[in-house]
This record gives C-alpha cells, sequence and structure tokens, in this order.
C-alpha cells in the first residue's frame, strides 16, 4: 500500500497521479488532480500530456443536493432522446450530468477559463460537504451557466467502477473534498497505451500509478468508507 499512500499524499498537495482501471473495462489511465488546486498550467499539462475529456468529478450525493442529475436521466425524459441512450463497451452507464462555464470566464475553453470552472465548482462542493446545502445551490446557479465547457461526472460508487469513482474512493481516503479533475491519457500513434508505457509516463509526470484493483480491493476492506 505504499503506492497508495504516496498517492494521498500527491493528491493532498495538488500533484497529478494516474489510475489505472482494470484490463477488462477500458484499460486506460487518467491524470487526476485534486480540483481545488487546478491552475491554467495544470490544465495545459492535462491537454499536452493526457489530451483527453478533462473532466470535474464530485459524487452523485452531492449533484443531487445541488439538483443535478445524470445526462442520461435527464435524455429519458426528452421524447425521441431515449433512442440515442446505448451503454459503452465496457457496460457502465456513463457519469456525465451537464457541461458549465463559470459566469465570469471568456470563451470558456481557454486553460485559464476552465481553471477558474473548476477551481469555482469545487468551492461549490466544499460548501455543500459542510451541510450549507442552501448556499451551496445558491453560488452554483448564480455562478455558472450551461451549456458550457467543463462536463461534470457524477460518481456512485458501488454501483459503478470507472475512473470517476476510482478518484472519489481516494479522495474521500485522503479526507480531502470530493471534487477532482480527470482527464484520459491518450497515446500518440492512437492507440491504448500499455501499462508499461503508463509506468514510463508516471516517472515523466514524477509521480505514481496506481491501479483501480488496489482502491476497489482497500475500499472493500473499509466498509466505513462511503461516498
Amino acid at each position: 500500500m505504499n503506492n497508495l499512500k504516496i498517492c494521498i499524499e500527491k493528491l493532498r498537495n495538488g500533484e497529478p497521479i494516474l489510475i489505472y482501471d482494470f484490463d477488462s473495462r477500458e484499460g486506460e489511465a487518467d491524470i487526476v488532480f485534486r480540483a481545488s488546486t487546478i491552475d491554467p498550467d495544470k490544465i495545459k499539462l492535462m491537454r499536452k500530456i493526457a489530451g483527453g475529456l478533462i473532466c470535474f468529478v464530485t459524487s452523485y450525493d452531492i449533484g443531487v443536493k445541488l439538483g443535478l442529475d445524470l445526462q442520461t436521466r435527464i435524455f429519458q425524459k426528452l421524447d425521441g432522446m431515449n433512442r440515442l441512450l446505448k451503454k459503452p463497451k465496457y457496460g457502465d452507464e456513463p457519469a456525465f450530468s451537464i457541461w458549465v462555464n463559470h459566469v465570469d470566464v471568456s470563451t470558456g475553453i481557454r486553460d485559464v477559463d476552465r481553471a477558474l470552472t473548476i477551481r469555482r465548482l469545487a468551492e461549490v462542493v466544499k460548501i455543500v460537504e459542510n451541510g450549507d446545502v442552501e448556499n451551496g445551490r445558491e453560488v452554483f446557479y448564480r455562478e455558472f451557466y450551461t451549456p458550457g465547457h467543463v462536463p461534470i461526472l457524477l460518481g456512485r460508487i458501488g454501483k459503478r467502477w470507472g475512473h470517476t469513482e476510482l478518484s472519489l474512493i481516494i479522495s474521500k481516503i485522503a479526507n480531502i473534498e470530493p471534487a477532482l479533475v480527470i482527464c484520459e491519457v491518450l497515446y500518440e500513434s492512437n492507440t491504448v497505451p500499455t501499462f508499461e508505457e503508463y509506468l514510463k509516463i508516471a516517472k515523466d509526470l514524477n509521480t505514481i500509478i496506481i491501479r483501480g484493483s488496489d482502491i476497489v480491493r482497500l475500499y472493500r476492506e473499509l466498509e466505513s468508507v462511503k461516498i
């Protein structure tokens, strides 16, 4: 569990970690940051080193308190849209909710814009996590608009085991707010990197990679861990 301890320390300090899900699932690794520490340089790093979709992660419970729902469930209520609701090959219902921008951004997509949106989302989550749900909702609806450039993912631990949920388990064990940023690590040749290649990427970033199986094993050992 030494790797887990290092991951926890790095996440707390605003450093990147890599989480690999499972060979039987996506077989991919995501770069993960604590959302409250995000700045434009970290957004740039995710764009250039990872290259996937930069997403804000929180728990489904927090999302419900903010009045959010999963995008699939929103589309179920729209005539005709349910025909588009199909599960990905790995079998899980997607974690996507809505996409937002902070009201103070310019275009919304620039590094500085996404960093602002993400940091302020983290502050909203912290307000709700501290028990002031009404104020958190007020800040959320006053300061954000949709559609935007930052997708919000809502994690459901125990029902789904994607990078969204794996990162939330780590945040809970680290005793930090359930507010993270994740981004898939792509590969220049447009092929999925091997685990050994992910190890090299982690080394280049001066960090480590942790397997989803290790995270799930620890979660199941710690029955009191709930998100």
